[in-house]
């Protein structure tokens, strides 16, 4: 799976930008409680994790896995990228 990694200039905190995004983000990859659309590898180790939210979300998380994202989270994210990748 490809990642970003994108700069986020705020204190960290559930009401922060940046809490804004990881709950978002995690919700929209989630499997848990729906169809995987790209699930995890058959040998994933995750399988094998004793925490039913990480078997079933298909993600080393157990927060916001049950959630569901805002999707204008997804217009937020289109505008951190473009500024990130327009950075000089």
């Amino acid at each position: 799976m490809p990642f970003l990694w994108l700069e986020v200039n705020d204190e960290p905190g559930p009401d922060s930008l940046r809490g804004y995004i990881e709950r978002n983000s995690i919700a929209l990859l989630s499997n848990s409680g729906k169809a995987p659309l790209d699930p995890p590898s058959f040998d994933w180790l995750g399988r094998s994790c004793n925490r039913n939210r990480v078997r079933a979300s298909g993600l080393w998380n157990q927060n916001h896995v049950e959630e569901c994202y805002d999707p204008a989270f997804l217009d937020t994210l289109e505008r951190l990228i473009h500024a990130e990748t327009e950075a000089p």
